[in-house]
Formats: C-alpha cells, sequence, structure tokens
C-alpha cells in the first residue's frame, strides 16, 4: 500500500515535470568549523519495481540491489569531482534513531513536492523554502562528525510485457494508462538546524541506475546545482 501511495504521488507529480528537474538552494555555500564543510550521504532510499500488467508494483530486489551500488558508486565519483568532503553512511552504522530519519525525509519530501512545486500551497509558507527534518539530526552530525546530511529518495517503476501492451490497447481507445515511471528527490540537510538548505527533484530521463553509466548520469542530475564550500565555489 505504501509503494502504491508513493508512486501515486510521484506519477502525479511527475506528469507535470515531463523531464527535467526542480531546483531550490537556499545557501550558496556551506559553512563549517573545520577546514572543509564535511556532508555524509545517508543509505539512499532508492527502490526498484516491476509494474505488472494489473498496475501493481512489484519489489525487484536483484534490480535495486543493483541500483544501490552503482548510485553509491557514481556519488562518490562525483562528489570527488566537485571537491565536496563526503562519506557514506551505511545501514548498519545507525542508531535506530538516525534510521528514522529515512521515512521523515521520504514524508517531508512528498510534502515539499504537493505543496511548494506542486498546486497545493499552503498559505502559511507561501511560496517560502522553509522545510526542516528537527533540531535533533544536530545528533547525527555529532555522531558521524559531519556539518551536512544528504537524502536521497528514488522510484523507478519499470512496466512488465503484460503492463506495456496494455497500456498500447488503452491508447488505442483513448485511454491513457501509466506503463512506468523513474524519478525522485534528494535534500541537503544542515545538521545544526535540520534545515533543508538545497532540495533537487529529478524525472523522467534521469539516468538508469541498474547500468554504471546511467548512474552516472543520475548522479550529475540529481546533485546538479549542490552547493559546495567557500573554498570550492572561488
Amino acid at each position: 500500500m505504501k509503494a502504491k501511495i508513493l508512486m501515486l504521488v510521484l506519477v502525479l507529480f511527475l506528469a507535470g515535470c515531463a523531464t527535467g528537474s526542480s531546483n531550490v538552494q537556499q545557501v550558496d555555500r556551506l559553512e563549517s568549523v573545520g577546514d572543509d564543510p564535511r556532508i555524509v550521504l545517508m543509505p539512499p532510499d532508492i527502490r526498484y519495481y516491476l509494474l505488472t500488467a494489473g498496475g501493481v508494483p512489484e519489489p525487484n530486489a536483484e534490480w535495486t540491489t543493483a541500483a544501490q551500488e552503482n548510485f553509491a558508486e557514481a556519488t562518490l565519483a562525483y562528489a570527488d569531482s566537485i571537491g565536496a568532503d563526503l562519506s557514506i553512511v551505511h545501514k548498519d552504522d545507525l542508531s535506530p534513531d538516525e534510521i528514522r530519519y529515512e521515512t521523515l525525509h521520504s514524508a517531508v519530501g512528498m510534502t515539499v513536492l504537493t505543496h511548494h512545486f506542486g498546486m497545493f500551497k499552503l498559505p502559511s509558507k507561501g511560496t517560502t523554502f522553509d522545510w526542516s527534518l528537527g533540531p535533533e539530526i544536530s545528533a547525527v552530525g555529532e555522531d558521524h562528525n559531519a556539518d551536512y546530511a544528504l537524502f536521497v529518495f528514488y522510484r523507478d517503476y519499470q512496466a512488465s510485457g503484460g503492463r506495456v501492451a496494455f497500456a498500447i490497447l488503452a491508447a488505442a481507445a483513448g485511454v491513457g494508462v501509466n506503463a512506468g515511471s523513474e524519478g525522485g528527490f534528494a535534500s541537503l540537510v544542515d545538521l545544526k538546524t535540520g534545515d533543508i538548505v538545497w532540495f533537487n527533484v529529478v524525472s523522467a530521463g534521469s539516468g538508469e541506475l541498474r547500468k554504471k553509466d546511467g548512474a552516472a548520469t543520475a548522479v550529475a542530475k540529481l546533485f546538479k546545482n549542490i552547493p559546495t564550500s567557500q573554498a570550492t565555489a572561488e
């Protein structure tokens, strides 16, 4: 049920985006009390599904594992290319309190899609981008000696042969049917305050994470315009 809800939110939002990305940047440069700002990539919430003929998303563990591994490798390479001090935190190294931030980030991100980028604006926020994971997340910075945390949510729904055939028949009858989708979002969180200082959402055509070259393309699009340190920016 949760997978269906998340798919519906993504499909409805990404349908209006065609291809490309939407970006919000609250800061131009990252700051640190040390020499360079340290970023930790929290375990990316990346999942692949097979969309059956009836439109039911079935998790595919093999695709998901390949996508997660390629994404991690591509992210480290991209961080190195832009001079970012980034390390990856594995799920086994997180405390129970830290693990819950994956779910929290997913929920906040979906809210951002709906109420900031989408049509349903919140009167209390207007066009202001003011979103946070809460100040308690500062414990993550203390535990992992980091200034910022990078969160990733990504879903790919691959249509089965039966789903493609059904979509073709439906199209012939003048009815639109979802034949798969991909997309997600990333957030950079200030670990001193919990504020989201950078957010980017990408839609179809972002890159095929199951392949190394596709993962490199997807990472470059997902992290496009992510702020860096003052030294790097200059």
